[in-house]
C-alpha cells in the first residue's frame, strides 16, 4: 500500500504517461489502417522486415538511407534510426501525402517520382521492400541498375520480396499485382549480376533465418559491392 509521502499509483502511472508518451500521435495512411482493423498480422509482418532491412544497414552515424518504393512511409521509422538522411521515394501521390502527414522525423523526406533509371545521390543504404515482384520482368535490368546506381561506396542495398513457392497462398489482390516472382535462387542470381556479394534470408512471420529458402514465406536479401556496368 501506498504511505502518505509515497506517490500514488495513479501519480506513479501519470509520470510513466508524461514521460513515455508526450502528446505525439501517428495518422496511418489508408493501407495501413486497413491492415491494422482487417489482418494486424499483416502489419506486424511489413514492421519486421523493415525492422530487419534497418538491421542490415550498414551502422554509420548519420548514414543516409534511400528508399526506393517507399509507400505511407511506415518504413521510415525505422531506416531513420541512426540515419542522419532518409529519402524516400515513390510514384503513388495519395500513398506519399500519408507519409508525409504520419512521419515527420528529421531528416526524413519523401518525394514523387518514377524512380527507374533515376539518381537521387549517394547513400549508404538503399532499401526496397516489395517492390520488385511489381516490376515487369522486362524493366528488372533497370530496376537493378538503379540500385547500384544510388549506393555510395561500402554501402549495402536490402530487397525484399514474397517467395514465389508461397504464390499458392497469395490474396486475390497478390496475385494480380505480383506480376514478376523470384526463388531465392533467382533473386541471388539477378543480385550477383549487379553486386560482388548478395545474401539471401528467409523470412517467416517476424523469424529472420538462414533455413531451407523454398519453405520462406519471404524473402530479404543483402547486396554490396556494385559492379561496374557493362
Amino acid at each position: 500500500m501506498d504511505t502518505p509521502d509515497e506517490p500514488t499509483a495513479r501519480q506513479r502511472w501519470q509520470r510513466v504517461r508524461d514521460l513515455e508518451t508526450p502528446g505525439r500521435r501517428v495518422v496511418l495512411g489508408q493501407n495501413a489502417s486497413w491492415k491494422l482493423a482487417d489482418d494486424p498480422r499483416h502489419l506486424l509482418f511489413t514492421f519486421a522486415r523493415y525492422k530487419h532491412a534497418a538491421r542490415l544497414l550498414p551502422r554509420r552515424p548519420g548514414k543516409a538511407v534511400l528508399e526506393l518504393g517507399c509507400g505511407e512511409g511506415l518504413g521510415a521509422f525505422f531506416l531513420a534510426e541512426g540515419a542522419g538522411r532518409v529519402l524516400g521515394v515513390d510514384f503513388d501521390a495519395a500513398a506519399l501525402e500519408a507519409a508525409r502527414a504520419a512521419c515527420d522525423l528529421p531528416g526524413v523526406e519523401f518525394r514523387q517520382a518514377d524512380f527507374l533509371g533515376a539518381a537521387f545521390g549517394a547513400f549508404d543504404g538503399v532499401v526496397s521492400l516489395d517492390v520488385i515482384e511489381h516490376i515487369a520482368p522486362e524493366a528488372e535490368e533497370a530496376f537493378l541498375r538503379t540500385l547500384t546506381a544510388n549506393l555510395a561506396p561500402g554501402g549495402v542495398c536490402v530487397v525484399g520480396t514474397p517467395n514465389a513457392t508461397a504464390q499458392a497462398h497469395a490474396s486475390p489482390g497478390s496475385r494480380i499485382g505480383h506480376v514478376n516472382l523470384y526463388t531465392g535462387e533467382r533473386l541471388y542470381e539477378s543480385l550477383t549480376r549487379h553486386f560482388a556479394n548478395a545474401f539471401v534470408f528467409g523470412l517467416n512471420d517476424e523469424t529472420l533465418h538462414t533455413g531451407f529458402l523454398p519453405m520462406c514465406h519471404y524473402l530479404l536479401a543483402a547486396a554490396c559491392g556494385p559492379r561496374q556496368a557493362a
